[in-house]
């Protein structure tokens, strides 16, 4: 076969195959067609010039000359400044039988796999810092609940001590009691003896003073600490309030940490798949 019978094949071939092969990309293509030596045809796409023309010699750098030199398909990326934006050259090289009689090169952009990985970079790194101020935040809120439960026990205990001081009022409240019975007799013994009881009379009154002074303060002792321990309960009550809180909390960060490392599975999946 002549090389004219040969580049006419090739060319019939490409003419048949190019008009439809924008349909199974999604991203800007171009093409060149070429003999064992120079160009054929050359497509070039709106933004992929391939700084070539029909009839021009193949570089010895470009996709067409490679893999005619290796004898079987390459794929190579090529940067921004040979083309004007960087893209992906396959070369497939074409035999008749045994015999490599040409080649054809389809070169597709890189632009929008560029901005995916940028994007899937973005978002990577977007994932991490949510990541770590979940953690931070996490943290916090852990010892945040250890402080509350110490305070809740503190609480407690107090309420605890404040229950107890009733033993100790009415212990009083007796003694008060028994020692103003104690003052009336007194002065019932002291008015039976007549002049010679005024002195023990006047003991006897200061007595039940001192009973009555004493009573009042209990009652008076009894009322504050009634209001401490209705305190101490509100304060405990929004104490285990804010515990609950805090665990709610802790379970909604464990959940978005959970989301958070299948997000972070998922960009590094879409990152193995854009290369």
């Amino acid at each position: 076969m002549d090389e004219l019978e040969i580049n006419n094949k090739l060319q019939q071939a490409f003419d048949t195959l190019i008009p439809y092969m924008h349909y199974f990309f999604d991203d800007e293509i171009a093409f060149t067609m070429s003999t064992t030596t120079h160009f054929l045809r050359v497509v070039n796409s709106k933004n992929i010039n391939m700084n070539a023309k029909p009839g021009d010699p193949l570089r010895p750098t470009g996709a067409a000359y490679e893999c005619i030199k290796a004898r079987k398909p390459i794929s190579t990326i090529v940067p921004k400044e040979t083309f004007g934006v960087e893209i992906k050259a396959i070369g497939l090289p074409v035999k008749e039988g045994n015999e490599i009689i040409g080649s054809i090169v389809l070169v597709k952009s890189l632009e929008r796999h560029n901005k995916f990985v940028e994007m899937s970079k973005v978002l990577s790194s977007a994932i991490e810092t949510l990541s770590e101020t979940s953690s931070v935040l996490s943290s916090d809120i852990d010892e945040m609940t250890k402080h509350n439960e110490v305070l809740l026990s503190e609480v407690n205990d107090a309420s605890d001590k404040t229950k107890n001081t009733d033993e100790v009022l009415n212990f009083i409240r007796n003694i008060a009691s028994e020692t103003n019975l104690l003052g009336l007799n007194a002065s019932i013994e002291a008015a039976r003896a007549g002049d010679q009881g005024k002195g023990f009379s006047v003991v006897a009154n200061q007595i039940r003073k001192l009973s009555n002074s004493s009573s009042k303060s209990i009652n008076e002792i009894n009322s504050t600490l009634t209001e401490i321990e209705r305190s101490v309960a509100k304060i405990s009550e929004g104490l285990a309030s804010t515990k609950d809180t805090f665990n709610n909390q802790f379970s909604k960060i464990h959940e978005i940490d959970s989301s958070i490392n299948n997000l972070s599975e998922l960009v590094d999946k879409l990152r193995d798949l854009s290369e």
